[in-house]
């Protein structure tokens, strides 16, 4: 063996240890066990806050990285049998320039000043909870998977808050209880934490534990960037059972050409949701009937290509540990390839089918991470009766990687006797902080042999402070399908580069980037099929405003004919080439726009895109939303115009009262409708809904399609 051959691996290794080296941070915090009883309020009143040692030496990410913050902040962190309690004290220069206008839970909180906590509960940097609340008391909360890269908004925990605004600045008291978190028991445990704070004014952030500014908002949400969290002592958190039964009452009916073509004058229905901690860290959730009519009308939008759109998941049953069962390239919120995409349970040709009952099995064994789902759908005119079963395995290895399993089956039933299966096998590792490789392979499998395929991709991530670079090969089979997934096109083998660097400026300027990708695409008789390359480039002002230019050019082949609006895109060969801007506003001010325009050549002649949001928040109880998006798109032989508008209207009497307005217009697909919501949290983890739904066809006037009103109650028993 020579001696360059030795030395390589040798090299290597010196790396590896010097950036574990590197993550071991020497802070710490203690909780200190309190006996007294604890009111969430803000105040601090109780002698147990004095007595508790804090942390103050917070780091700023934004605007002048690795100095301290601007205004001081303190933070404590206490516990007794039931809850932790984690207390902020945020003093402020300004404190009538404190921005908090926002009471919605899960709201837009980041554009208020607001505090936040990044919690490793398993202490492994790879998974772990998001808290974020500000001055009014608003929540937000998020389940963290894959270090961050992985993002559950949806997850809801039982928690509270208490917010006090004064003279000198704002505090605020959270209380989140143990049997809400997954955790391994110990004696005494030590977890990983992190608490940051931003300064809307400044348009500032700064964390305890030090987040690089490369890391973007994104850092705020990895476990990596977490201290121990030392002293939590006698948590037996028992094998617990949440049941929530619901019912249902209310009227809706559709109509078909101003015909009523099903429905009930009075609709009736009854459900169930059980909740029961097999251990501290393994949760099993049953679902019998379930119930959706709270959920929110997915947003409209035109499809401007020949493929399927990737629409995300707002159903409480399948969002939480949703990232237990992620495996698929291209990412999360727009993948190119899902093996599991939930959406495709309980829905047929956007008609809801009723989910008969469905089991779902998740959290971790030692370093195994385990999620099984199971859900029955019923017979509909549409399909008949389905199962489908997921079972997704992934292994803790070396310093958070992780290597892995899937497999998805679903069941034709009854009359529709069949099956379409999936199965792959993936890995995911972090040698460092600054470099991700991720590799997999998965199958098909269906009593068809041509829907019986492979499909490979492979990708390597890197960037430090001021350059990025990422490459990908994905490979997908002709006849792979995934029925039970997301697929947005196959027989392709795909080549994807990515590179950009980022400066960082002034006291006026904050930054400024560039950014250049392409594609290459050949189908797997090595035949081109496509490509695309462009560029863009940004700057950002301290003030929070930015904007950016700019351009792509590709290449298509068009096999079949498809439709955009009113006009067709025919078969052949394209040359392209646009180019773009777009400027956005400070989204903490009252009332903030984001705008951008696009224009070039489109399959053969040119497209116009116009796209605009606004908010305006009136008050911190009432926002108002506005969006329109706009295309006028000229091909060689027809023209047409498509329209998408909404507007939201959200007002909240307090941190558990919300009514929300959601009407949209979609001249693509003939459509409007409005949704109307009222929910009130009459007592943690049990709510009332009160639902208001009507849709018409604007093809020819104004035709009623369908509607619902509807009121939903549920009443959460931990036993």
């Amino acid at each position: 063996m020579t001696s360059r051959s030795i030395a390589a691996p040798c090299l290597m290794a010196v790396v590896f240890l010097l950036n574990v080296t590197a993550l071991a941070s020497p802070k710490t915090i203690r909780a200190r066990r309190v006996t007294d009883a604890i009111e969430i309020d803000g105040r601090f009143d109780e002698t147990s806050w004095s007595a508790t040692q804090g942390v103050e030496d917070f780091v700023q990410q934004e605007p002048n990285e690795g100095e301290p913050i601007s205004d001081p902040t303190r933070v404590r962190v206490m516990y007794d049998d039931e809850n932790l309690y984690i207390g902020f004290e945020c003093w402020d220069a300004e404190p009538d320039r404190i921005v908090a206008n926002e009471m919605r839970r899960d709201g837009a909180l980041w554009q208020n000043d607001n505090v936040y906590i990044t919690l490793d509960t398993y202490g492994a940097k790879r998974e772990g909870y998001f808290f974020r609340t500000n001055p009014l008391g608003a929540q937000e909360d998020m389940a963290i998977a894959k270090d961050g890269d992985d993002l559950n908004g949806d997850w809801d925990c039982i928690w509270e808050t208490g917010a006090y605004i004064h003279d000198e600045g704002w505090n605020v008291e959270i209380a989140i209880p143990f049997s809400q978190l997954r955790f391994l028991e110990a004696d005494e445990m030590t977890w990983g934490v992190n608490f940051g704070r931003n300064i809307s004014r400044l348009n500032g952030a700064a964390q305890w534990v030090p987040v690089p500014r490369s890391e973007y908002h994104m850092g705020t949400f990895r476990p990596t960037y977490t201290a121990p969290l030392t002293g939590i002592r006698g948590i037996r958190a028992s094998s617990h059972l949440d049941v929530k039964p619901y019912i249902v009452g209310g009227g809706s009916e559709e109509f078909d050409e101003d015909t009523l073509t099903w429905g009930d004058a009075f609709e009736r229905d009854i459900g169930l949701d059980v909740k029961y901690g097999v251990t501290t860290n393994l949760t099993l959730d049953v679902t019998l009937n379930t119930d959706f009519a709270q959920v929110e009308s997915d947003r409209e939008e035109v499809n401007l290509t020949r493929f399927d759109l990737f629409f995300p998941e707002k159903r409480e049953f399948f969002l939480e540990g949703s990232g237990m069962f992620s495996f698929g390239a291209g990412g999360d919120y727009e993948p190119d390839m899902a093996l599991f995409y939930s959406r495709r349970i309980g829905v047929e040709e956007e008609t809801l089918v009723p989910v008969l009952a469905g089991t779902k099995l998740t959290g971790k064994m030692g370093s195994y991470s385990l999620g099984a789902l199971t859900v029955l759908t019923d017979k509909t005119d549409l399909s008949p009766r389905k199962s489908y079963s997921v079972l997704r395995v992934q292994r803790d290895i070396l310093r958070r990687s992780q290597m892995g399993a899937i497999v998805t089956n679903q069941e034709l039933l009854g009359d529709g006797d069949g099956y379409f299966r999936n199965g792959g096998v993936d890995v995911t590792l972090r040698p460092t902080d600054q470099w991700r490789v991720d590799a997999l392979v998965a199958g098909s499998a269906t009593p068809d042999a041509d829907e019986s395929g492979l499909a490979f991709y492979a990708a390597n991530n890197w960037r430090n402070d001021n350059f990025r670079v990422s490459a990908s090969y994905l490979d997908i089979a002709p006849d792979f399908t995934a029925e039970t997934g997301f697929v947005r096109r196959d027989n392709m083998r795909r080549l994807h580069v990515d590179a950009g660097a980022e400066k960082h400026g002034d006291a006026r300027i904050r930054g400024m980037d560039v950014q250049g990708k392409g594609n290459y695409l050949v189908d797997h008789d090595n035949e081109v099929i496509g490509w695309d390359f462009g560029g863009e480039a940004g700057m950002y002002f301290s003030s929070g405003e930015g904007f950016g230019v700019g351009f792509g050019r590709s290449y298509d082949i068009v096999d079949e004919a498809f439709e955009v609006g009113d006009a067709e895109v025919l078969p052949g060969e394209y040359h392209m080439l646009g180019a773009g801007a777009g400027f956005g506003t400070n989204e903490s001010r009252p009332l903030s726009l984001f705008s951008q325009v696009q224009y070039g050549e489109f399959f053969g002649g040119t497209r116009v895109g116009v796209d605009a949001d606004v908010r305006w928040r009136a008050t911190h109880q009432l926002a108002v939303e506005w969006r329109y998006g706009h295309n006028r798109i000229d091909l060689p032989d027809e023209s047409t115009t498509t329209n998408v508008l909404g507007t939201r209207v959200s007002y909240s009497l307090n941190t558990r009262f919300f009514t929300k307005l959601f009407a949209q217009y979609n001249d693509t697909s003939d459509r409007a409708g409005v949704n109307f919501l009222l929910n009130y949290i009459y007592r943690p983890g049990s709510d009332f809904y009160l639902v208001y739904d009507q849709s018409w066809d604007t093809s020819d006037g104004l035709h009623a399609r369908s509607w619902a009103i509807l009121s939903k109650l549920t009443v959460l028993r931990s036993y």
